[in-house]
């Protein structure tokens, strides 16, 4: 397997209100994604850390007890494993996201293909 990997080459994961493209390492995962204005993702917290760029586009991020900020491009979200966040997503939006250890839970096939496919 190559170490380097061009964004236009990898793999497309087309969900009802995103396009997702996916690259994983053994201890780190990296999701680009284009999401539609109007989406939500509801409160959930998993056992990863996570980091998010904002790239383009207007989002809320609710993360812990506080409040919900709201984020423009270039606003880089930190999230500590196992803290409860949800997401409005205001505008079209595209963002970068890395988790480690990697999202099994979303790309189980990650596990032995980087590009997250069956």
């Amino acid at each position: 397997m190559s170490n380097f990997h061009h964004l236009d080459k990898l793999p497309v994961h087309q969900r009802r209100t995103q396009r997702m493209q996916v690259l994983s390492g053994k201890d780190l995962m990296a999701f680009w994604v284009d999401v539609t204005a109007g989406t939500h993702v509801a409160a959930h917290r998993h056992p990863n850390e996570q980091i998010t760029w904002l790239i383009a586009g207007r989002a809320e991020y609710r993360i812990g007890d506080d409040a919900p900020m709201s984020c423009g491009p270039g606003t880089i979200i930190h999230i500590p494993a196992d803290v409860e966040h949800e997401v409005w997503y205001r505008e079209d939006c595209r963002y970068c996201e890395m988790f480690s250890p990697p999202r099994l839970d979303l790309f189980p096939a990650a596990a032995h293909n980087p590009y997250g496919i069956e």
